[in-house]
Order: structure tokens, then sequence, then C-alpha cells
């Protein structure tokens, strides 16, 4: 059928004699009119009628002509791209709703609104591995973006004046300050009972609710959010996870840079915040970056009851290429997957990541 189309299309014309035809119908019987409802349906996305885009999204899901070429990458870009359009403008209608207090706020976060993180996480993996050299899906990139940034700023300005007028990190629920000696120090005063400790920097949110499903069909799996300490910089993060940060973490000016100290003693890169472990747990403790760990073959003494795990790959690569970074993030948590394998055939029985 696609050859003979094709052909029809090509002895016929049809491109040029039809070029001034406004009605084609709902069939895309001929390739050149694909191009033509596809560019109809990228219009309706720029003049603000998701309507148009999204009867003929669903007009065309069966099309035959969406394997030829860059034709699905293109309509699946023009999905993704609408799917952040429309979630951005229902989160902007209901934030009034839950803007009241940090709590609301949160909460909303929590049970909904991290899902338009989730949706512009996989809309610009879609555009980073997208090559456009016609510059016809400029609109569509365009429009998504807008939109989503549209809503962050909203939300991030509400956010802001709570923090100014409530503080942070907010009462009765858990800081990242606290995790360590709540969910890895507390398992560790039963000798023996051996515990993973995976630190993976710019593991927000919603990449957390995407690899509680995937390593839920391995066995059992909890979610807890917790609340990053501020600023939310590598340095004073990575600190924050350490033993004792809730009440011994302190952050000082050095020159231009901001460097944390726990009771006193620096812990600004990873060998200072790993030498304040080693100090702690001593022959108890071991660690190495998870890339090594999942594809290597680690050899683990009897007596390391405590094993951390580090990954900066995510945020590092975010910082120097933005672009091609999301693409890359499945595969971290595919990597955090096999480490738990991994872990539990080595006797590890629990993982805080």
């Amino acid at each position: 059928y696609v050859e003979r189309a094709e052909g029809v299309e090509a002895d016929l014309k049809l491109a040029d004699v039809c070029g001034t035809l406004d009605d084609r119908g709902v069939r895309d019987t001929f390739p050149f009119e694909e191009r033509t409802f596809l560019r109809a349906a990228i219009s309706g996305l720029a003049s603000n009628d998701p309507d148009l885009t999204r009867t003929v999204l669903a007009r065309h899901k069966g099309s035959v002509w969406l394997g030829k070429g860059e034709s699905q990458a293109q309509w699946d870009l023009l999905r993704a791209g609408l799917s952040v359009v429309e979630a951005c403008e229902d989160f902007e209608r209901q934030l009034p709703d839950h803007s009241r207090t940090q709590a609301s706020l949160i909460d909303f976060y929590l049970s909904s609104l991290r899902e338009a993180d989730r949706l512009q996480r996989e809309f610009e993996q879609a555009a980073g591995d997208f090559i456009d050299p016609h510059g016809l899906m400029h609109e569509v990139i365009s429009q998504a973006r807008g939109r989503y940034r549209r809503l962050a700023e909203k939300v991030q300005g509400v956010f802001a004046k709570h923090i100014e007028s409530t503080g942070w990190p907010p009462a009765g629920r858990l800081a990242n300050a606290d995790v360590f000696d709540k969910l890895v120090g507390d398992r560790l005063k039963e000798s023996g009972r051996r515990v993973a400790y995976l630190m993976v920097d710019a593991l927000r949110y919603e990449l957390g609710v995407a690899l509680e499903r995937m390593l839920a069909e391995d066995g059992p799996v909890e979610l807890q959010a917790a609340y990053a300490q501020l600023p939310t910089i590598t340095p004073v993060g990575m600190a924050s996870l350490l033993p004792g940060a809730g009440a011994a973490l302190s952050l000082k000016l050095d020159g231009d840079a901001l460097v944390p100290s726990l009771d006193g003693v620096a812990v600004g890169n990873v060998q200072q915040r790993m030498g304040v472990l080693a100090k702690r747990y001593g022959d108890r403790f071991a660690e190495m970056p998870l890339n090594d760990f999942v594809r290597g073959k680690p050899k683990l003494a009897e007596t390391v009851d405590l094993l951390v795990l580090r990954s900066t790959e995510i945020a590092s690569q975010l910082e120097n290429n933005p672009e091609t970074t999301l693409g890359l993030i499945p595969g971290t948590l595919k990597l955090i997957r096999v480490a738990v394998h991994k872990l539990r055939g080595l006797g590890f029985k629990e993982a805080v990541i």
C-alpha cells in the first residue's frame, strides 16, 4: 500500500495540485496529507487550541505513515508536548486551592503536582533525542517549555513566600539531615545487620516515585518524602546525609564558597564526608561509586555492615550537558535496581536510597 500510494502521489503530483485545499478530510491516504495534518496539530498547540491538536492526534495514531522516516518521532514529541501543556494548565488552575499554607503546597506536590516534573522530564528526553533540521517542531518545544516555566515560576513564588514566613525544613516532617540517624543509624545498632546507603545526587522526589515503581517489581519497597537542606547545592546536600547532621551541621563562607562542617570538621568533599563515616564505623564501613559496584566485582570484608554507594552522574551531567542528561536518568535508575539485586546476593537485606 505504501509503495502504491507514494507512486500515485508522485505520478499525479498531488502535493502540488492539492496545495491550496484547506479541507482534506480525516484520512491521510497519501504521505503529503500526513505532513499537512502534522502541521495542523502543531498550529493547534501554537494557537492555544489544544482541542485541535488532541483531535488530530487521536485521529492519526494508527496512521500507516507514522513508520516512515522521522514521522513517528515527530508525532511522539508533539504528543509529549501536548501532555506537558495540558498538565501545566490543569495544575495552574488548581494551584490557588493549595497555596494557603506551606503544608498544603507540599502535599499538593507529593500527591499530584510532581507529575508536571515527570511529564516535563519525559518531554525533554524526547526533545533531546530529536534532530529537527527543518525547524518544524520548534513551536512545539517552545510552547511546552513556556507553559512548564510559567507553572514552575508561580509555584516557586508561592513556595519562597512560605519559606520566608514559616521557615525550613517543614515542622513534623522528615528532613534530609535526619535521614541517616533515623533510617540507617538505628539499624546499625544491631550487630551483623548489613545496610546499604545509596547517596544519589539530584535524585528528586518524582524520580523516587519512578524508582519505587521499578523496585516494587522485585520486592517490598517504601517511599517516604524527605526535605532537602538549603541551599540545595551538592556539598550541602551530601553533607546533610551524614550521621548527626540534624544537630551538628553548620555552614560558613570561605571567600565565595559555602563550606559545610559537621561538629566543626569540614565535610565539603567526598573524602571528608567518607572520612566521617570511616571514623565512626571503622571496619564496619566501606564505600565506592555506584557505577564501580554495579560493573565491577567488589570484594567486601565480612566485617562490613554499612556500604555506601555514591552517584553524582545526574547532577554533574545536568550542570555540564543539560540537553542530553535527562535521557541518561533512566540509565541511572536501572543502575540502582541492578545494585539492589547485587546487594541482596552479598547479604544486604536493606538499602536506603
